[in-house]
This record gives structure tokens, C-alpha cells and sequence, in this order.
């Protein structure tokens, strides 16, 4: 149907009446299938009609006056073969018609693709610039006016290098010439700081992205260009805040570092703490066994001979009143014997308590040896048993740098020990050499020996062997021989077998 907007139907109604001319055209001529071709003229003129109903519209009007004629000379003519005359022109009407039709929506195409070019151009929220192979200005849309400053009567025509800042222009020619013979699509600035300046001769950076196009008149180049400050910007905020959030990792790996070696030196300063303590407490668990077996000591030790003292002195007296200077002799000696016993004992625990004060400290002068167990020898000639006699066996300088209240009480202990554990009738051997560097001491006996289970106790505090519960001492003698001689630098040990005897040896540097 007709549109009645005035801007299609007077074209439409001049065709309409164009159409009407021809009938009576057809009508008038005598021969009216001469006319019937001119049909084919008003379909065509419709390629000036916008809309694809008024080009149907025409095609069935006339199809349908292209056959009136042909109706009313029926009378003159057969129908069949007018019909078969008009068949041709109303074929020809329709593929007019399509063609019409063909060509406008071709035309449509173009102006849809016009209009969307030019929507996509003109409000586009990038700058777009197409320039030839000349580098010369064709053509900017809006978006690019307001990037740089510039209207486009001002840029057409000028060389693309105005949009770049003047210390850059020489060398963005060289690479525009460069492009031109390899023009492809691409990013330019890739990995790079691109900058373009705007009119008021201000830089600011940008993204540019270009695309060569050929036509029949020339080749070209479109170029996109995008505002790229906000993102240079913000890769400025990222870079930075990245650069403190590193600072920030270092500083807490450094932290954490140091937390962990506080950490560390707390768990180590703890087990130091714990060490202490259990050592503390071991030594406190020894002090307590130490106390103990002190008293057991102490009440055994000091009673015996107190009550051969005791025992004795009230003999004495007795033997007195009878003039028996025999027995009084023989108690006396006991009594003697008792004090000594109870001397050693003293001397034990006052050596004793002056090592673990740490108040014994070694003194070096020229001692002579044998004069020193001739000495010694002397000091302990009333404790040999029946039958016991003293070897001396001496090889090297008698002379030697040493500690001699040391060497005597270590002396005094390992031969009083051998008289204690020898039996009667046995020897006791006293073998010493000195060299330049040191001298050695063996102190051999035949007695009982010490069990081997004893062996690795002998030089704790207050320790006797199991074999020797019957004989009288205190455990504390060879602790103190070896704490002396230690502090004299040298080393101490022991052979033994039991009911064979006992070997202890010691070896001191003296340079």
C-alpha cells in the first residue's frame, strides 16, 4: 500500500501516472504489442523510490495494465496468443523489478556501511587519523580534535609529524619512510614510552595502533590513537607501590629473620637454662648422695678409732695401777695409731673441701725425687704390716721442676694404700723414671686386687671397692690423688686382678 508520507508518494504516483500513459498508449495503437515493452520503463524508474513495497507496488500494476490491452483485443485476435505475446513483457516486468530490488539493497548495504563508517568515525571514543603515503593529514574525526587542540581545517594537509614532539620528528620520519615500504597492521610503542604533543605544545603519552589500507586512489594509513596518562599513571602507582611492597618483603623477611633468631637464641638460652638446671640438679642429687654417704663414712670412721682410743686410754690406766708397761705400751701405740687414722681422715676432707673451693693451685720448684720417698717412707714406716718392705727402683736426674706437697700426697696415698691392701710378707714396689719431658711413677703391691666391676668407680668420691668394706678409709683418697694430678698436668690410672694385686701408674709433663 501507499505510504502517505509526501516525500515517497508523488514520486510513486508520477510513475503510477507514467504507467497510465502507456496504457493508453497500447490502446491507442493499433498494434499494441509494439507498446508493450515501454512496461518495462516505469519499473525502472523506480530505482528512485527508498522503499522496496512501492517497487512491488509498480511491478503488479503493471503486470496487471500490461494484460488489460490484451483482454479487450480478444475479439480480434486469439487470447491464447496474446497472452503468449504479453507473457514475455510480464516476465520482463519481474526481472526488472528484481533487479530494482538487487540493486537497492546493494545500495542499502553501501549506505548501512556509510552510516556505520561514518558513526564509528565520527563519534568513536579514540583518535582516529588517516593519513597517505605521504604522511600528509586526509582526515580526523572529533575525538581527535579534543586529544590535541587542533580543528581539523588545521591538521588536514599537515604532515603527521606535528602531532609529535619536535625532538622526536626527525627520527619518526625515518620510521614512517621505514613503514611505508612494509606497511602492515601493529601496535606501535610496544614495550616502550610513546608520546605525542597537543597544540599547546604539551606531551602526554599515547597507544598508537596503525592500519594500511589500498585503494584505487592511493595507499593509506589509519592510525588509532589513545590517551595512554592514566594507565602510564597507573603503572607508576603499580611500579611503586610495588617497589615499597618489596621494601616491605625485605623488611619482613628481615624481621622475620630476626624473630626467628631471637627465636632461635630464646630456645638456646632455654636449653642452656634447662642444661643448668638439670646440671644444677644432678649436682644437687650428687650433693645429697655425697651428704649421705659422708655421714655413713663419718659416723664409721670416727667411731673405730675413737673407741680404740677410748678403749685403750681406760687400759692404760688399769695397767698403770699393775705396773704393766708392756700392755701400756701396746695401748699406747694403738692410741697412736687411732690419731693418725683419724689424722689422715681430717686431711682427706680438708683437701677435699680446698679442691672443690678451687683454692688448690699447683707450685713448681726443683724437688729431689728420692729424697722425697726416702721422706715419705719415713713418714709411713709404722703402718707397714709384718714382714712388708719397701723397693725403690729409680732411673733419670733425681732433680725435677714439680709441685712437691702434691707429689708427697699423692705418694703418701698410693703406698699407704698398697701397705693397707698387701698381706704380710709381701714386697711394695716403687718404680720411677724421668726423662726430659716428663716422669712416670708405678706403685706395685700383691695384695687383693680390685674386683672389675669396681674399676670403673675407683676415683669417684667416697667409693671403696666391694672387696675392701672390711678395711678401714674414707673413699675420698684416690678422688683427691687424681684431682692432684690433674693440676699438675698429668695422668693417672690402674692394672689390677684381683688376688694378685694392683699396678697404679702416673705420668706428668714437667716441660
Amino acid at each position: 500500500m501507499l505510504r502517505l508520507n509526501n516525500q515517497i508518494r508523488y514520486p510513486v504516483l508520477i510513475i503510477l501516472l507514467l504507467i497510465l500513459g502507456i496504457l493508453i498508449t497500447d490502446f491507442l495503437l493499433p498494434q499494441p504489442d509494439n507498446v508493450s515493452l515501454l512496461y518495462l520503463f516505469p519499473v525502472l524508474v523506480g530505482l528512485s523510490l527508498k522503499e522496496k513495497n512501492d517497487v512491488v507496488l509498480l511491478g503488479i500494476v503493471a503486470t496487471i495494465l500490461s494484460i488489460v490491452p490484451v483482454l479487450l483485443f480478444a475479439q480480434e485476435q486469439p487470447l491464447q496468443n496474446l497472452l503468449l505475446e504479453r507473457s514475455l513483457t510480464v516476465v520482463g516486468i519481474w526481472i526488472t523489478s528484481y533487479l530494482v530490488l538487487f540493486i537497492q539493497q546493494m545500495k542499502d548495504n553501501d549506505t548501512n556501511r556509510s552510516e556505520q563508517f561514518r558513526a564509528l568515525f565520527q563519534f568513536a571514543s579514540t583518535g582516529i587519523i588517516l593519513t597517505n603515503n605521504r604522511g600528509e593529514i586526509i582526515r580526523i574525526n572529533p575525538f581527535t580534535e579534543k586529544l590535541f587542540g587542533y580543528t581539523a581545517h588545521e591538521l588536514v594537509g599537515e604532515r603527521i609529524e606535528i602531532l609529535i614532539p619536535p625532538r622526536l620528528r626527525v627520527l619518526h620520519k625515518k620510521h614512517r619512510g621505514t613503514y611505508a615500504h612494509d606497511p602492515e597492521p601493529r601496535s606501535m610503542g610496544i614495550g616502550r614510552y610513546l608520546s605525542a604533543v597537543r597544540k599547546d605544545g604539551s606531551e602526554f603519552p599515547v597507544e598508537v595502533s596503525l592500519s594500511p589500507f589500498k585503494t584505487a586512489y592511493g595507499d593509506y594509513v589509519m592510525a588509532f590513537i589513545s590517551d595512554n596518562t592514566i594507565r602510564k599513571e597507573n603503572e607508576s602507582r603499580i611500579l611503586r607501590q610495588n617497589q615499597r611492597l618489596e621494601q616491605l618483603a625485605a623488611a619482613l623477611q628481615n624481621l622475620n629473620e630476626g624473630l626467628e633468631e631471637k627465636v632461635r637464641e630464646r630456645t638456646r638460652a632455654l636449653e642452656s637454662t634447662k642444661n643448668d638446671l638439670a646440671i644444677a640438679l644432678e649436682k644437687e642429687r650428687e650433693l645429697g648422695e655425697l651428704k649421705s654417704r659422708f655421714v655413713s663414712m663419718a659416723s664409721h670412721e670416727f667411731r673405730t678409732p675413737l673407741s680404740t682410743v677410748l678403749s685403750s686410754a681406760a687400759l692404760i690406766i688399769t695397767y698403770a695401777q699393775r705396773n704393766d708397761l708392756e700392755n701400756i705400751q701396746k695401748h699406747a701405740q694403738k692410741i697412736k695409731t687411732a690419731v693418725n687414722n683419724l689424722n689422715t681422715i681430717l686431711t682427706e676432707f680438708l683437701s677435699l673441701g680446698k679442691l672443690e673451693e678451687g683454692k688448690t693451685l699447683p707450685t713448681r720448684e726443683m724437688t729431689n725425687l728420692p729424697q722425697l720417698i726416702e721422706d715419705v717412707t719415713g713418714e709411713l714406716k709404722l703402718l707397714f704390716k709384718p714382714g712388708q718392705v719397701l723397693q725403690q727402683h729409680y732411673s733419670g736426674s733425681p732433680n725435677i721442676m714439680l709441685d712437691p706437697g702434691l707429689l708427697k700426697h699423692v705418694l703418701i696415698n698410693l703406698i699407704s694404700n698398697a701397705i693397707k691392701y698387701s698381706p704380710e710378707n709381701t714386697p711394695i714396689e716403687v718404680h720411677t723414671v724421668v726423662t726430659d719431658q716428663d716422669f712416670s711413677l708405678k706403685v706395685i703391691d700383691h695384695g687383693m686386687g680390685i674386683p672389675e666391676a669396681d674399676k670403673k668407680h675407683l676415683f669417684s668420691r667416697f667409693f671403696r671397692a666391694s672387696n675392701a668394706n672390711n678395711i678401714q678409709g674414707t673413699g675420698l683418697g684416690l678422688y683427691i690423688v687424681h684431682r692432684y694430678v690433674e693440676l699438675m698436668n698429668g695422668e693417672i690410672g690402674f692394672d689390677s686382678d684381683v688376688g694378685k694385686g694392683s699396678t697404679f701408674w702416673i705420668r706428668v709433663q714437667i716441660n
